[in-house]
């Protein structure tokens, strides 16, 4: 059975963060090394720095349900989901939504939901490119949940994770039904 080492250099960072209460702008590499038992080699291996490792925690504990391009996908059930895990590891996103500088997690979750959402859409609209209007509309959607989602973090989590979820898919599935039409798979993507 292969190790994971990048779980266990996630792990190392959210209990350093969380548990220990270490600011995660002061985290070390070192630090991270000492906690995990990887070696530096190992570290960069896996990792371009640690704005990369932030990233890949989102990624593999956030918001594993958005990778790939999901058939059957319940959006407003995901959602919730991986705001509850934000939620759950509240120091570490609020900490994490504030820095700014190369490899940042805001531009990281910014550029991955339009990428996520252009793939899903397309493969909902079938072998022809999309639509321009679907296209501008897709990415317009994914900046504002995005940016709704970061003001939820940086405000401390003020509404539940289930109205947070319900309030951004609603919104984006705002006239995706005419959008949609001509499409091989019709109708709003966003409705629950």
């Amino acid at each position: 059975m292969a190790i994971d080492v990048e779980g266990i250099v996630i792990d190392a960072l959210l209990e350093l963060v969380e548990d220990e209460g270490v600011p995660l702008e002061r985290v070390t590499v070192k630090q991270l090394l000492e906690r995990s038992g990887v070696s530096r080699q190992t570290f960069y291996n896996h990792f371009l720095d640690k704005n990369d490792l932030i990233c890949q925690v989102y990624e593999r504990r956030m918001v594993h349900a958005f990778n790939g391009t999901p058939t059957g996908f319940a959006y407003r059930d995901e959602l919730e989901r991986s705001l509850a895990l934000m939620h759950k590891h509240g120091s570490f996103m609020r900490q994490a939504a504030r820095m700014t500088g190369q490899n940042n997690l805001s531009e990281h979750v910014l550029d991955r939901t339009q990428k996520f959402d252009l793939a899903w859409h397309q493969s909902l609209w079938g072998g022809d490119p999309m639509p321009e209007e679907l296209r501008m509309a897709t990415i317009y959607h994914a900046m504002a949940s995005v940016h709704m989602a970061l003001s939820w973090i940086l405000s401390g989590f003020p509404a539940p994770e289930a109205e947070v979820a319900t309030l951004i898919t609603h919104m984006r599935g705002i006239g995706m039904e005419r959008l949609f039409e001509g499409a091989e798979t019709p109708g709003n993507p966003y409705a629950f």
